[in-house]
């Protein structure tokens, strides 16, 4: 197998040097995506039981949250088909399409009619445009850390693919600040018209976010395989046969993440709200703070891991986040807006962000360049299919049940378990100094 030092492009080009313009391509895109995405959690907690489903009772928040689901459910189908389609024609391209395929879906979110006006067809449109979410954040988020991992100069591949990866805390506090703003309009003026503001400005935003991604180039990696031809013909059918146990450990590595990630920011606004009787403007807020840290934490760790390695970088948050579960829990149950937002800064820029900052340079890792978007792409979506959009359905369900919490933070303790196995079964790839093309 040839291998490449992963460098930075040619710096001849205009404006920002290459490595940099990537970068920000990369990470603006992401922040774009992740702001539509993040958009229809805090509305499925919100606001789309009663418009949607005709229920504000738990009946209508679980059916909210199944459609939440849904959306991830599709994301292995994006994953399989732009992964499928990037290691055969390249990143940049494919880029282009999720973020388009992704404004297009949430913009028509915010023009649906709602189940008073049109009954059972509201929410069978907006589950059609979850599903279309889903399948372009499938294919858009492994393309553009796996961009900036590619053209990082060795010893840097966890910082360079950490910074891209912050976009989804930065779309989330977009996301969140934006929600926050329409959230202090009187009930009336919010259930009418308020929510559909912040899915209908995501029109200028993928617009400005399709002017940024259109200039990059594509990686040195993946140019060295088109100048060799050595392009797989069919990328899914190779790394299914020849790498099998790499997509398993993707998927077991990014459980964590999901499980906790959700419960947080979804799972745990809805109990906020209708079970602690917390103010939506409040926890909104708490959580766009601490998610506003993530822009900050989530390269650090990232770049932390470059020089300690990624299992322990990993293995280090894993632990935090089964210390500090049921605190989380505790800290919300004051109804204390000081509690709130401390409960938040130590769960997301903290406990979760130690496991996700570096785990787009790991992921990457695993997988020769031939394969790695599509290897990536379907180990990490199938684990956001079945952890991530059943996250905040199994936290209100075991809720529910029980009348306590504990199952849920019981539940969070078992996927850091399962991550910490997917983790520590491979050897730490950090430290080599080429990646494979």
């Amino acid at each position: 197998m040839t291998t490449v030092m992963v460098t930075e492009n040619d710096s001849s080009a205009p404006h920002l040097p290459p490595d940099r313009r990537t970068m920000v391509a990369s990470t603006v895109g992401t922040i774009m995506e992740w702001y539509d995405f993040n958009l229809y959690g805090l509305a499925s907690a919100l606001v789309f039981g009663p418009l949607f489903f005709g229920s504000s009772t738990v009946g209508g928040t679980l059916a909210s949250f199944a459609t939440f689901a849904v959306g991830f459910a599709a994301r292995p189908l994006g994953g399989m088909i732009f992964g499928n389609l990037d290691d055969r024609v390249g990143r940049k391209y494919v880029l282009l399409l999720t973020m388009l395929g992704m404004g297009v879906a949430t913009t028509l979110i915010g023009l649906l009619p709602t189940y008073a006006t049109v009954g059972i067809w509201a929410p069978i449109l907006l589950v059609v445009l979850r599903v279309l979410q889903g399948i372009a954040v499938g294919g858009g988020f492994a393309g553009a850390t796996l961009l900036a991992v590619e053209s990082a100069p060795p010893g840097r591949r966890g910082l360079f693919g950490a910074i891209p990866a912050m976009g989804t805390g930065a779309g989330f506090v977009l996301a969140a600040g934006v929600f926050a703003l329409v959230a202090t309009l009187p009930q009336e003026d919010f259930e009418t018209w308020g929510w559909r503001v912040p899915f209908l400005l995501s029109a200028l935003l993928v617009l400005f976010g399709l002017i940024v991604r259109n200039g990059i180039k594509e990686t040195p990696v993946f140019a060295e395989l088109e100048e060799h031809g050595r392009r797989e013909r069919s990328p899914l059918i190779a790394v299914v046969r020849r790498q099998p146990g790499a997509v398993l450990r993707v998927l077991g590595i990014t459980v964590s993440g999901f499980v906790w990630g959700y419960m947080i920011q979804t799972f745990g606004l809805s109990y906020a709200t209708e079970t602690l009787h917390v103010e939506k403007s409040t926890i909104l807020a708490a959580i766009a703070a601490a998610s506003a840290l993530e822009i900050v934490a989530v390269p650090f760790w990232g770049w932390l891991s470059d020089r300690i390695g990624r299992r322990t970088m990993v293995g280090i948050g894993l632990m935090c986040t089964v210390i500090y579960v049921f605190p989380f829990f505790r800290l919300l149950e004051t109804g204390e807006t000081s509690m709130i937002i401390l409960a938040m800064v130590i769960a997301i820029p903290i406990c979760k962000d130690m496991v996700f900052g570096p785990q787009a340079a790991l992921v990457a890792e695993l997988f020769d360049a031939r394969v790695r978007y599509t290897g990536v792409s379907v180990g990490r979506e199938f684990g956001g299919a079945l952890f991530g959009g059943t996250a905040p359905f199994i936290g209100a369900t075991l809720h529910a049940a029980s009348g306590s919490v504990a199952p849920v933070a019981l539940y969070v303790i078992a996927g850091c378990l399962v991550t910490a196995v997917a983790v520590y079964a491979g050897r730490e790839t950090a430290h080599d100094e080429k990646i494979h093309a």
